[in-house]
């Protein structure tokens, strides 16, 4: 964990422990998403590979523990299981306020996934803005809407939706998914419907797959 992280996750009242971060915020739910309606419809769900398992991540974007898990487990699980489609990698975000942007984060992710997305091609740039995002050291608005051009995105639409909250209905569609999974940390990885215990543990999750083929 660089210091810069560590001091965001202490500052937004959350909690890290060996098996992720968790919400210390009354009701586990950020301000910015109180009273926001869920809409499941908005976006799709950011997805890899197309294999009969499905492997669902759970996510707070300023989360260390999920910044261990895309260094150390997803170079793994891409190179083994999704680019060979042995799974459907399913992203969902669960902002637990491990970071003061973490709603900023996973609202700019979204935006530039609707910008990027054709029928064809429904998850758009959403993996590489988001790994963009995560290897970051300045999450503020403004940076956040000038990463967008790495990925040939408009920075104004970025800008617009972190100003408008404009994807908070699908956030807090992936928060309720979450919660009726039973997921209350980041990350939590769920293979085929069940919850790998250490989730940050490549072979843990590798094993959890070839459990499950």
């Amino acid at each position: 964990m660089n210091r810069r992280s560590f001091l965001s996750l202490v500052g937004a009242g959350a909690t890290l422990s060996l098996a992720g971060c968790t919400s210390l915020l009354e009701g586990g739910t950020p301000d910015d998403l109180e009273d926001v309606e869920p809409d499941s419809d908005q976006l799709p769900v950011p997805t890899l590979g197309s294999g009969p398992i499905t492997v669902d991540v759970y996510e707070d974007l300023g989360c260390p523990a999920c910044h261990e898990f895309q260094a150390t487990v997803f170079p793994v699980l891409e190179r083994e299981v999704i680019d060979s489609d042995e799974i459907t990698y399913r992203h969902y975000d669960f902002p637990v306020g491990a970071a003061d942007e973490s709603v900023a984060m996973a609202n700019a992710a979204r935006a530039v996934q609707d910008e990027t997305r054709t029928d064809e091609e429904p998850t758009g740039a959403f993996f590489e803005y988001k790994t963009a995002v995560i290897n970051h050291d300045d999450w503020s608005d403004e940076e956040l809407a000038t990463l967008a051009e790495t990925v040939d995105v408009d920075p104004d639409a970025v800008s617009d939706a972190l100003e408008n909250g404009t994807y908070y209905p699908t956030l807090v569609a992936d928060r309720n998914r979450g919660d009726d999974e039973g997921v209350d940390r980041t990350p939590t990885v769920i293979v085929d419907g069940n919850t790998v215990e250490d989730p940050t543990d490549p072979d843990a999750v590798v094993d959890a797959i070839e459990d499950a083929l």
